[in-house]
C-alpha cells in the first residue's frame, strides 16, 4: 500500500495550476491579465481549483484590455477541482468572483448533438466553450476555453440580451423599473416568453398598464413576477414551497418534482439565467395575480387605456370629476373622445360644463340596449332650461352594425365598470346643438318659414325661449294657405304673421319617439293660444284652428322630419301651417291679397251682408267665388243692369263655410289622382252648395278625374269654372279663385242656340263627310289602274 502511495505521488503533476499557465505560450495574454490585476500570489495560493483558461486568440477582439477588473479574471476560477466528467447541462459553479457581497455563478451547458459543454450566464452573448478539457495541475485542473469571459450584468441588461425576454425588458423601462432591477441586491425574477400578459388579460387592461397613466400598476404587475430574494433551482427544495415577491400581496407556490418546476402551477421552461445581482427563470406563460380585481380598473384608468385622460382631466377641472369617481352612484354612460380630437380650444368657456356634460348619458346603455333613432338623455342641460336635458341622437348603420352617437362613431367596443358606469370611446368630440334660429337656415325646405320669422320679428323670442318645441312648417305646406299665405306676408299682417309664427313654438320639449301616444293640448309661445298634439300609431300630429274634425287633413298637420335637436329645444317639420283661434282674417284680406279688385268692386252692387267681406264671427262663414281679374277682362258685363249685376254678385257667394278640399290638387290638370278618400265632402260626383241669389240656384263643386276641382252652375249650359286658389278665413269661410265669371242661369238660356240651328249643323256636317268619303274611293281607283298598266284611251 505504501508502494502504491509513492507510485501515485510518482504521478502526480509537479506544476501548480499557475505555473502551467505561464508555461504554455496559449495562456501568455491570459497571464498578462494575472499579473496586471496583481493576482499572481491568489492563483500560487489555491490549494484545490478549477481554472477555464482563455486562450490568445480569445483576447483578439478587444483592442483594449485595461476595462477587465479583477473580479473578471477571478470569474474564470472555481475554488474546487472539476472534471469535465463531473460537468452536467445546467450545472451551476460557485466562481471566486464577488460583485459587491454577491457571489457571482456559471452555468454549464451541454449540448446534445456534439455533447460540447459551454459555460456563461445562460445567454448567447455571455459564454465560451471548452475547446481542451482537464489538464491537470498539481493543485487543479485547467478547462482551455474560447472566450475571455465578462463579468455578469445587473438584472436590466441581462434581460435586455435575451431575445425571448424582449416583452419584458420593454416593460420594465416603461414601468421606470430598470433603475431598480440595476441597483437590487438579489432578485429572481420570474420572466415570461415573449408576451408578459398573454391572453390572460383583456385588451383594454393591456392598453391601460401600457399607458403613460398605467406605470404604476405596471410595475406592480411586473413586481408580482419578482422575488426579493435568489433562489437558484437547485435552493428549491423538493415538493410545495412559498416564495413571497416584491409586490407582497399574494405569495408564489413553487411546486418541485424530480427534474420539473412550476411556479403557480406554471412550468420553467428555462432556468437560471445569471445576472450580476440576480437570477432570471423563464416561464411558459404568464405569472399574473390570481386575484381578478388587482388592477382594480376603474372609470379613470380605462379613460387612461383608451387615450382619452385629457377628457378626464377637463371633467375634473369643471367641477365634473364626480362622475369619475369611483363611489359614483349614478348610472351613467359616458362617450369619451381620445386626446388629439378632443379640440376643447373651439368650445368656449362659458359651454364649457354643458359640452363635457353632453358627453355623459343618464342611465347606462349597452350596445343591445340601443336601437337606431334612439335619443339618450344627457346630463347637460344647456339652454333647455332647469327642468329639461339634452338629447342625443343613436344611429346604427347596417350590416355591421356600428354604433353612432350624434356624428361621432364607437371606435371600439364600450368597457363596463362596475354596475353603474360604461364608456364607450368615440372617434371625436361632440358638438352641442345650435340655437333654434340659427338651426333653421340650413334646411332650404324652410325657407319660407325662415322668412316669415324674420319678418315678423319672432326669431328674437323664439331664440330667447328655452325648452320649446318648434313644428316648422315646409315651403309646400305655405303652399296649403293658398290666398292666407300671401295675406300673411304683406307688411301690414306683419303681427298676424308673428302670431302665426310664434303658435308654433311649443312651450316644452315633445320629442317624436319620446312623446306617449295619446291627445293633449299644450301651450305655445302666442299669447292665449294652445294647440293640439296628438301622438297615434299613424303618426304625430298637430291641430291648430279650423279643422272639421280630428280626420281633416286638410288643415291638421303632420310631422315628416322628426327630432332636429337645438341647444334651446327640438324642431319637427310639418306638412301644413296651423292657425291660432284668435288670428283674425277676413274674406276682404284675401281677396285683396289676391288682387282681385274687380270682384270686390262688383260686390258693392249686391248689397251683401256684412259678414261676406268683413266677417270673422264662425257663427256666419261666407265662401266667396272669386273669378280672377283675367276672367272679368274675358267677359262683358256692360250689357248687364245692376239689378243683374247684384245678382251675379250673389251668385258667387256661398252661404256656408269653405268646402274640404285638397288643397294639393288645386289648380293641378292630370290623367289620375286618389286622395286615398281623406277628402269626403267633395268627390267626383260633384257635392252641392246653395247659392247666395236664391235658394233654386245651386252651385255644384266636382272633382275632377283628371285632377283639380271645377264649379259649375246645376242646370246651367255654361261650362265649369276650374279653381285655381283657395284662402281660409277666420269665420270658417274662405275665398275660391276660379278662372272664368259665373254667368246668371237666364244669361245663359239666352245665349242658347235654336234647335233648327244645331240640326243644320248636323246636317251639313254628315253631307260634307260623305262627300269626302266618295273623292276618297275614286282617288284609290284611279290610283290602282295606274299600277296595272290600264290606262283608259
Amino acid at each position: 500500500m505504501c508502494s502504491a502511495c509513492l507510485f501515485n505521488d510518482y504521478l502526480k503533476p509537479e506544476k501548480s495550476l499557475y505555473d502551467t499557465l505561464a508555461d504554455d505560450k496559449r495562456f501568455t495574454k491570459f497571464v498578462d491579465e494575472i499579473e496586471r490585476h496583481n493576482l499572481t500570489f491568489k492563483f500560487k495560493a489555491i490549494k484545490a481549483g478549477t481554472v477555464f483558461a482563455p486562450v490568445n486568440q480569445a483576447f483578439d477582439h478587444d483592442d483594449d484590455d485595461s476595462h477587465s477588473t479583477p473580479e473578471q479574471v477571478l470569474y474564470h476560477v472555481i475554488p474546487v477541482a472539476i472534471k469535465s466528467n463531473e460537468f452536467w447541462d445546467g450545472r451551476l459553479l460557485e466562481t471566486e468572483a464577488y460583485r459587491g457581497d454577491l457571489r457571482q455563478f456559471l452555468k454549464v451547458t451541454k449540448t446534445t448533438f456534439k455533447g460540447d459543454i459551454i459555460i456563461g450566464t445562460g445567454v448567447e452573448a455571455n459564454r465560451a466553450q471548452i475547446v481542451q478539457a482537464d489538464i491537470d495541475a498539481s493543485n487543479g485542473v485547467i478547462h482551455t476555453v474560447d472566450n475571455f469571459l465578462p463579468l455578469p450584468v445587473n438584472l436590466d441588461e441581462t434581460l435586455a440580451l435575451d431575445n425571448d425576454l424582449q416583452d419584458f425588458c420593454d416593460l420594465v423601462n416603461k414601468a421606470h423599473m430598470d433603475q431598480e432591477l440595476k441597483n437590487t441586491k438579489g432578485y429572481t425574477i420570474f420572466a415570461t416568453k415573449e408576451s408578459v400578459f398573454g391572453n390572460d388579460l383583456s385588451d383594454i387592461e393591456k392598453d391601460y398598464l401600457n399607458s403613460k397613466e398605467g406605470r404604476y400598476d405596471l410595475a406592480r404587475i411586473l413586481k408580482h413576477q419578482i422575488s426579493p430574494k435568489i433562489f437558484y433551482t437547485n435552493d428549491f427544495a423538493e415538493g410545495k414551497s412559498k416564495i413571497e415577491t416584491v409586490e407582497g400581496s399574494e405569495f408564489l407556490a413553487v411546486l418541485v418534482h424530480g427534474n420539473s418546476i412550476t411556479v403557480n402551477d406554471i412550468k420553467v421552461i428555462k432556468s437560471n439565467i445569471l445576472s450580476a445581482n440576480g437570477v432570471i427563470h423563464v416561464l411558459e406563460k404568464p405569472l399574473l395575480p390570481k386575484n381578478k380585481d388587482f388592477l382594480n380598473l376603474d372609470t379613470r384608468k380605462v379613460l387612461s387605456a383608451i387615450h382619452a385622460t385629457n377628457f378626464g382631466r377637463l371633467l375634473d377641472n369643471n367641477g365634473l370629476g364626480h362622475y369619475l369617481d369611483k363611489d359614483q352612484i349614478d348610472k351613467v354612460t359616458i362617450l369619451a373622445p381620445p386626446n388629439d380630437k378632443l379640440d376643447e380650444g373651439n368650445v368656449p368657456k362659458n359651454q364649457m360644463k354643458a359640452w363635457l356634460e353632453y358627453h355623459i348619458v343618464r342611465n347606462r346603455y349597452r350596445p343591445s340596449d340601443l336601437s337606431h333613432g334612439q335619443l339618450l338623455e344627457t346630463h347637460s342641460h344647456d339652454d333647455l332650461g332647469d327642468s329639461y336635458y339634452q338629447h342625443i341622437p343613436v344611429t346604427i348603420s347596417e350590416p355591421n352594425k356600428l354604433i353612432q352617437f350624434d356624428k361621432s362613431h364607437m371606435l371600439r367596443d364600450p368597457v363596463e365598470i362596475g354596475s353603474n358606469v360604461i364608456i364607450y370611446p368615440i372617434a371625436h368630440r361632440l358638438v352641442l346643438p345650435r340655437n333654434t334660429v340659427n338651426r333653421l337656415p340650413a334646411n332650404l325646405e324652410l325657407s319660407t318659414f325662415v322668412a316669415s320669422l324674420y319678418a315678423s320679428d319672432s326669431d328674437k323670442a323664439i331664440e330667447k325661449a328655452h325648452g320649446i318645441t318648434l313644428f316648422a312648417p315646409t315651403n309646400k305646406a305655405f303652399t296649403h294657405l293658398g290666398l292666407l299665405a300671401e295675406h300673411l306676408l304683406q307688411p301690414e299682417s306683419r303681427k298676424k304673421l308673428e302670431q302665426v309664427i310664434k303658435y308654433h313654438a311649443v312651450c316644452g320639449l315633445f320629442y317624436a319617439n319620446l312623446t306617449a301616444e295619446g291627445e293633449h293640448k299644450e301651450e305655445t309661445l302666442a299669447s292665449d293660444s294652445r294647440i293640439t298634439l296628438n301622438k297615434t300609431s299613424a303618426g304625430f300630429f298637430i291641430r291648430g284652428h279650423g279643422a272639421a274634425d280630428e280626420n281633416d287633413r286638410a288643415v291638421i298637420a303632420k310631422v315628416i322630419r322628426t327630432d332636429i335637436l337645438t341647444s334651446n329645444g327640438v324642431i319637427h317639420t310639418i306638412d301644413r301651417v296651423q292657425l291660432p283661434e284668435n288670428l283674425e282674417v277676413s274674406n276682404h284680406n284675401l281677396l285683396s291679397a289676391e288682387g282681385t279688385i274687380r270682384l270686390l268692386g262688383l260686390l258693392k252692387y249686391g248689397n251683401m251682408p256684412k259678414n261676406v267681406l268683413n266677417g270673422t264671427s264662425k257663427d256666419e262663414p261666407y265662401t266667396v267665388l272669386a273669378p280672377s281679374d283675367r276672367a272679368f277682362a274675358r267677359t262683358n258685363l256692360s250689357h248687364l243692369s245692376d239689378e243683374k249685376l247684384a245678382k251675379l254678385a250673389k251668385l258667387h257667394v256661398i252661404p256656408l263655410g269653405l268646402p274640404r278640399l285638397d288643397t294639393s290638387e288645386i289648380g293641378k290638370k292630370r290623367w289620375w289622382a286618389s286622395d286615398n278618400n281623406e277628402h269626403r265632402d267633395i268627390g267626383y260626383t260633384g257635392t252641392e252648395f246653395p247659392s247666395l241669389l236664391s235658394k233654386d240656384t245651386v252651385i255644384v263643386i266636382n272633382k275632377n278625374i283628371g285632377g283639380g276641382y271645377s264649379v259649375n252652375i246645376k242646370g246651367s249650359s255654361q261650362g265649369s269654372a276650374d279653381i285655381l286658389d283657395l284662402g281660409r278665413s277666420s269665420s270658417g269661410g274662405g275665398v275660391l279663385v276660379i278662372d272664368r265669371v259665373l254667368v246668371l242661369p237666364e244669361e245663359a238660356r239666352q245665349k242658347r242656340w235654336p234647335w233648327w240651328v244645331i240640326a243644320l249643323i248636323v246636317i251639313g256636317v254628315f253631307v260634307v263627310l260623305s262627300l269626302l268619303a266618295i273623292c276618297v274611293y275614286y282617288a284609290w281607283k284611279w290610283y290602282a289602274s295606274r299600277r296595272e298598266g290600264q290606262v283608259s284611251l
